[in-house]
């Protein structure tokens, strides 16, 4: 083929042959994502206008090399491609030729077998949530993507027999979803034990799953085996600290300060002896809540025994002053209550009149504590009195009546 320039001289039209986007790179097509790129860098400095005789020849294979890599760098893009190229209807490329440059024979890639696969790039898989999943069920969308996932590596497999992260975090979810419970708590306690990461403890969100799930006590063991992966002082240590605490607030809210008397005070004690057991000092909410059950349950001297043990804790913070004061007032220690209040009163401890740090007006707080022992002192004076009638005299022998 030949055209004509503007003086009339007949000019042989640039030689192109047919390539598909492969051949373009010079690569085949089971080639991984790193070997395309590889050859796409050296394909744009061989061609390179700087390096090539005819700038004009290079400017446009470097043009149709932008074009190939653009397609296959993608990887739905290069699926689509791979089809079509299988099938023999895949799109070919004009690549121009230099003027004695011999055209090679295109391989064919239709009916050509499945030729070399590559771990790395097989055009009838993907890759979802780290599963590998056929292409066309990749097309389908995410529920077709689940359903498949779950009937194929979920369901009848055991999560103590997988160690593969991915597939943990994954089944936790499912079980999750189906009121699977013991293999939910299961699987993430797998997964933490295999990834000792701070951001995969968050994600798990274990504090949740336990306290769904009603077992506090079991979580608060598991967070505190953790707690010896960090060191004191360190902000993940801190964190699990709160969430280990939060569960113990869980199963004080729902089984003390809950239900009929007796239990309370037993699962008071059951709180208590398991902080012991986990090496964990009991918070104030926690000596507060046992004392209220133990007394509500009768048994005064226990009671007695957790106020004396709350009020020698120093406060960890300045309006705990206050509930101290609560305490033995509900005791009915009224003149330690008594004698306490007048020395926030009187400035002894200053941070209790700071209302940032108490979080309220402190002048309230003392007139409410006032009245309550006012309330107490009433109720201990209309306290009827048993009296304890004297003996009968005992009568002389050989008297009469």
């Amino acid at each position: 083929m030949v055209s004509e320039t503007s003086s009339g001289a007949a000019v042989a039209a640039p030689r192109t042959e047919a390539r598909d986007f492969y051949a373009v790179l010079n690569v085949e097509p089971s080639a991984t994502v790193a070997d395309l790129r590889a050859a796409f860098r050296q394909a744009v400095l061989r061609h390179h206008p700087d390096r090539s005789a005819s700038s004009e020849l290079a400017t446009r294979r470097t043009s149709i090399l932008n074009r190939a890599w653009a397609e296959l760098r993608d990887p739905l893009r290069r699926l689509v491609y791979d089809r079509a190229l299988e099938a023999g209807v895949a799109t070919t490329l004009a690549w121009p030729l230099e003027e004695h440059e011999t055209p090679r024979v295109a391989p064919s890639r239709r009916g050509s077998g499945p030729g070399p696969v590559s771990h790395w790039h097989q055009p009838q898989w993907r890759s979802v949530a780290g599963f590998r999943i056929p292409a066309e069920v990749f097309l389908a969308g995410p529920a077709a993507q689940e359903r498949w996932i779950v009937e194929h590596h979920i369901s009848g497999e055991d999560w103590r027999q997988h160690s593969e992260r991915y597939w943990l975090r994954y089944a936790a979810n499912h079980y999750r979803d189906h009121g699977l419970v013991d293999d939910w708590l299961g699987a993430l306690e797998r997964l933490v034990e295999l990834d000792p990461s701070y951001d995969t403890l968050v994600a798990a969100r274990l504090r949740e799953a336990y306290a769904a799930a009603g077992t506090p006590l079991r979580g608060a063991s598991i967070l505190r085996h953790l707690l010896d992966r960090f060191p004191p002082g360190a902000g993940a240590r801190r964190w699990l600290e709160r969430e280990l605490r939060a569960l113990l607030a869980e199963f004080r809210d729902q089984h003390v300060r809950r239900g009929r008397p007796d239990e309370r005070a037993e699962n008071a004690e059951l709180l208590l002896n398991y902080l012991e057991s986990l090496e964990v000092e009991p918070a104030f909410s926690d000596l507060r809540a046992a004392i209220v059950a133990h007394r509500r349950a009768g048994h005064p001297g226990r009671a007695a025994e957790l106020v004396e043990r709350a009020s020698a804790v120093p406060p960890d913070h300045p309006g705990r002053w206050f509930s101290i004061v609560q305490i033995l007032t509900e005791a009915g220690e009224l003149d330690r209550a008594s004698e306490l209040l007048a020395q926030i009163a009187r400035g002894e401890h200053p941070d209790a009149l700071d209302a940032r740090k108490i979080g309220g007006n402190p002048v309230r707080r003392i007139s409410a504590a006032r009245r309550r022992l006012t309330a107490a002192r009433q109720r201990t004076r209309r306290r009827p009195v048993a009296v304890v009638a004297a003996p009968a005299p005992a009568r002389l022998a050989g008297t009469g009546d």
